[in-house]
């Protein structure tokens, strides 16, 4: 068995077991590091042994001296001297050799001072060639004295710069540790997320996590059927559409031989126009099936808001349906201007179908450019507003005014184009009566000055009876 199938043998499948493999192994690399650093930096377990406690010891023998009878201190020193083996201790007369001197500022002679607790005279008895051992005499302030021999060490501080290093250490090699753990386990996440979230782009072809915890597999097994069920869904429906594209394009095609030969210049060309428009229309829906998504935002172009409008009213008024144009705004718009005369249409048709009449205005808003198709029907219930955005909803009074006279597609398909077009859909009652289907849209001004956008001259109302 090879270390790579053993090691995934060992390794939990699921993510509870490895969160629980993770924190036990952080806790033993913590432990393992502890254990070390204790060896390594522990102190000798013999104090006798450092110079350090020697020199203290010697500082306290001469406290006890300083307060002890004159009588007592020959006792005093030797046992002190049987009790400090590693020092030598013995009384001393006073007298120094020749050429002796005060005693080096040095560390031990710091510390056995610190530990006398009184003012103490410490002399050297031996020149300083031997830098192994000192030699001093001590004479305190009530007259004891004695001579000791210490090692002459430079009394290190204890190893704080290796304590640090070794918690820096622990941290660093846990938090590696960790965050090594942390990205194998979250890895398979990450790819599963980035296979979802790229489900139903142009680039679909991001695997799905065929390793990792067994919750995540199970997601993964579970998000590929899903994806083959939505795919199977999709390819039917585009061939259900490319039938019905390519059955509708032959009566088209007969309509549009039999427009030849209408007599009425106008009639002619409105009709050949609509066919055109029924054209794009199938045309726009197999794209939009076959590419799974609209149009390029790319494609889009200025758009004169205020032409659609009057583009759409015109249309309407040639047919005797009663819309005017009461407010007009010439305004750049970057979109698609048969999306967009589409979806005003769709207002304008509702407004005339419910309302009897469809009057439009234009103004300025926060967004950009607002469009208000207003209406004198029964409006919309608040309760409804929000559903009759949704696909094959029509609202009671609607279908009490006319069973026949639609699917329920209108306002979302309007909403869908505006959307599509950074805009906003709004359905507000109104006061006097009536229904305000308002489009807001964004102006092309802010894609070249990146600001705020200059609010559009109005024009002059401008008016067009049915």
């Amino acid at each position: 068995m090879t270390l790579a199938a053993l090691r995934a043998r060992l390794r939990p499948r699921s993510i509870a077991g490895q969160m629980a493999l993770l924190v036990v192994a952080g806790i033993a690399v913590a432990h393992a590091v502890a254990t070390m650093s204790f060896f390594l930096l522990h102190e000798p377990q013999n104090p006798d042994t450092l110079p350090g406690v020697a020199a203290a010891r010697v500082g306290v023998l001469a406290r006890l001296l300083d307060v002890a009878e004159p009588s007592a201190r020959p006792a005093l020193i030797a046992a002190g001297a049987r009790s400090l083996p590693l020092v030598e201790v013995e009384p001393w007369d006073g007298v120094a050799p020749p050429g002796a001197e005060p005693a080096p500022d040095r560390a031990i002679v710091r510390r056995l001072r610190a530990a006398a607790g009184r003012p103490v005279t410490v002399t050297s008895l031996k020149p300083s060639g031997n830098s192994d051992f000192l030699h001093v005499g001590i004479v305190t302030g009530n007259g004891a004295m004695l001579r000791a021999t210490l090692a002459d060490d430079p009394l290190r501080p204890p190893r704080q710069g290796a304590l640090i290093f070794t918690v820096v250490f622990l941290a660093l090699t846990l938090a590696l540790l960790c965050l090594w753990a942390t990205r194998a386990l979250t890895a398979p996440l990450a790819r599963l997320a980035s296979a979802a979230e790229a489900f139903g782009a142009r680039d679909d072809h991001v695997a799905l996590p065929q390793s990792g915890p067994q919750e995540v597999l199970a997601v993964s097994s579970a998000l590929d059927r899903m994806r083959s069920r939505v795919r199977r869904l999709i390819d039917d429906r585009t061939q259900m559409l490319a039938a019905i594209s390519h059955d509708l394009r032959t009566p088209i095609t007969r309509l549009r031989l039999r427009a030849e030969f209408i007599e009425d210049e106008s009639a002619r060309a409105a009709t050949l126009r609509d066919l055109d428009q029924m054209n794009g229309l199938v045309e726009a829906a197999l794209s939009f099936v076959r590419d799974g998504q609209a149009r390029d935002p790319g494609s889009h172009s200025l758009v004169d808001l205020a032409s659609v409008v009057q583009t759409v009213c015109d249309g309407f008024t040639d047919i005797g349906a009663p819309v005017t144009v009461e407010r007009s705004r010439h305004v750049l718009v970057r979109g698609q201007p048969d999306e967009l005369q589409r979806a005003v249409t769709n207002l304008v048709d509702n407004a005339v179908k419910y309302g009897g009449r469809a009057s439009l205005t234009m103004e300025g808003s926060a967004r950009g450019v607002r469009i208000c198709v207003l209406d004198s029907g029964p409006g919309i219930p608040d309760a409804e507003r929000e559903t009759m955005l949704q696909p094959f909803v029509r609202g009671d009074r609607a279908r009490n005014l006319n069973a026949a006279s639609g699917f329920g597609l209108g306002l979302s398909i309007v909403q869908a184009i505006v959307e599509a077009h950074d805009g906003r859909l709004t359905l507000e009652n109104r006061p006097e009566g009536g229904l305000c289907a308002a489009i807001e849209l964004p102006l092309a001004a802010r894609d070249f000055s990146g600001g705020k956008p200059t609010p559009p001259a109005a024009e002059e109302p401008a008016a067009r009876a049915a």
